[in-house]
């Protein structure tokens, strides 16, 4: 089973907070033992450094080198009295290091210690120092400075103590310690829990916004909060969410198109293609006259025309809309392409009665002649269609801004206000060419908006004042 974040944030908190204060416990226990000791020995060696100085001055005053023995009664009943105040045990040894006197017990009296460190040491006239561990684990300290008379070592003042060590210290006061132990890990318990849930809270807000996220909902977004790098993560969330939104709507919009080109698509084709089967069925059937069934042919090779134009059309959109890039492009004197694309479609603009008028000059442009004469060709065609007999399509050339301006002028109803938003839409027609006969497919315009993109420029529609329509194209002019 994996743990959580704030599973593992309270269990390393833990970790270190406990391992924090068994390291400065066990630091500040020693050092609390080092300082009593000291503290200690500086007693014990003042009480002993008194001590042999007193005796040392009784013994030049009398004129003796050891401690008579009625002096050292008198000496040893002073320190029974006065014993039970102190805490340290005194003794004054001869110089064999033999105990004259005891504050602890009479029956210490005569006892050995000359084999003692200390001892040893304080007979050679040196002050001696010495540290064991007692039966019950307590720590005893023990000094011994030499009575010196005439230059001479006729004794030794021998003081000792004993004093808590950490492990006394655990055992008197395990109890306390324990419960101290135990209160101390419930409030880091306690704390660490409600650091850790300060911390991860951003973090589980982050989860649940990434969970509605993928299951669907591409609205919401986290609010940054927390350290800097989740107030990072949330914002790169944030900002991932925005571009995949983005792209999703890109993807339904696109799948919306593509839906409606393959419904128009099939209905483009199942106008042609009925009356293609019907023509056919209607010859198959036989007996039928010598002028309907040319009729009938002539509707088969028209129907026909028209599906070979659409799927002209349809290729030319793909290769366009594909940036293939097969194309190269060169510098293109647009007066000249105009006067081309109006000579090309000269029989047809005068068997509908309309006059091609090219006026002004522009700059340059980069781009491919075929491409451009295509887009001039589109237009001239639709504008003628839609111009009364007699009427003028006049080609504007101008520069404008750093771009080269195409505008191409009729005299026709002109475009709606409804259908201007959808003149560059794929097949469709406005409310003056409805009728397939009359028009196309419905995919000049697309093409001549897809080949002016292609180009790095834009086109538009609008409706002119005095009637009729005009489209204008503005290319990036390539200079002069």
């Amino acid at each position: 089973m994996r743990s959580s974040i704030r599973t593992r944030l309270l269990a390393a908190f833990l970790a270190v907070a406990i391992t924090s204060a068994v390291g400065l416990s066990a630091y500040f226990l020693s050092e609390l033992e080092s300082y009593g000791l000291r503290k200690l020995e500086d007693r014990l060696n003042s009480e002993s450094l008194v001590m042999a100085g007193m005796v040392a001055a009784q013994l030049e005053a009398g004129g003796e080198t050891s401690l008579p023995e009625d002096e050292a009664e008198a000496l040893a009943s002073e320190l029974a009295r006065v014993g039970p105040k102190i805490s340290s045990h005194i003794r004054i040894l001869d110089s064999s290091g033999k105990a004259l006197v005891d504050s602890g017990d009479e029956s210490g009296v005569g006892a050995q210690y000359a084999e003692t460190p200390e001892v040893a040491s304080a007979l050679a006239g040196q002050r001696g120092a010495a540290t064991r561990i007692t039966e019950d684990g307590r720590v005893a300290l023990y000094v011994a400075n030499p009575i010196v008379v005439d230059g001479h070592v006729a004794g030794v003042a021998y003081t000792a103590a004993t004093t808590f060590s950490i492990r006394t210290l655990l055992r008197d006061y395990r109890l306390r310690l324990g419960g101290a132990i135990v209160l101390f890990v419930l409030l880091t318990t306690l704390l660490t829990e409600l650091l850790s849930r300060w911390l991860t809270a951003p973090l589980l807000d982050l989860a649940r916004t990434a969970s509605a996220f993928a299951g669907g909902d591409h609205s919401v977004r986290v609010r940054p909060r927390g350290s800097s790098e989740v107030k990072a993560l949330a914002q790169a969330f944030n900002n991932m969410a925005e571009e995949v939104q983005t792209v999703m709507v890109e993807l339904k919009e696109e799948e919306s198109r593509k839906s409606r080109f393959v419904s128009d698509v099939s209905h483009e084709l199942r106008t042609p293609l009925t009356a293609i089967r019907g023509a056919a069925e209607t010859l198959l059937d036989g007996d039928v006259p010598e002028d309907d069934a040319r009729q009938f042919l002539s509707t088969i090779a028209r129907e026909s025309e028209r599906l070979s134009r659409l799927a002209n059309d349809l290729l030319t959109l793909q290769r366009i809309e594909g940036a293939t890039g097969e194309l190269p492009f060169s510098r293109i004197d647009l007066l000249e392409t105009a006067r081309r694309a109006a000579e090309g479609l000269a029989p047809l603009t005068e068997s509908r009665g309309v006059q091609v008028v090219i006026v002004g000059s522009a700059p340059p442009v980069l781009g491919n002649k075929d491409r451009i004469q295509q887009v001039l060709g589109n237009l001239i065609d639709n504008a003628s269609r839609l111009t009364p007999e007699n009427g003028v399509v006049t080609i504007a050339l101008s520069a404008e801004d750093r771009h080269s301006v195409i505008r191409v002028l009729d005299e026709g109803p002109g475009i709606s206000d409804a259908d201007i938003p959808h003149v560059f839409d794929r097949f469709y027609r406005s409310q003056v060419s409805r009728d397939r006969s009359s028009g196309g497919a419905g995919l000049g315009l697309p093409i001549v908006a897809a080949i002016v993109r292609s180009l790095g420029g834009t086109v538009t529609a609008a409706r002119r004042e005095v009637g009729g329509s005009v489209f204008t194209i503005r290319l990036p002019s390539a200079g002069s």
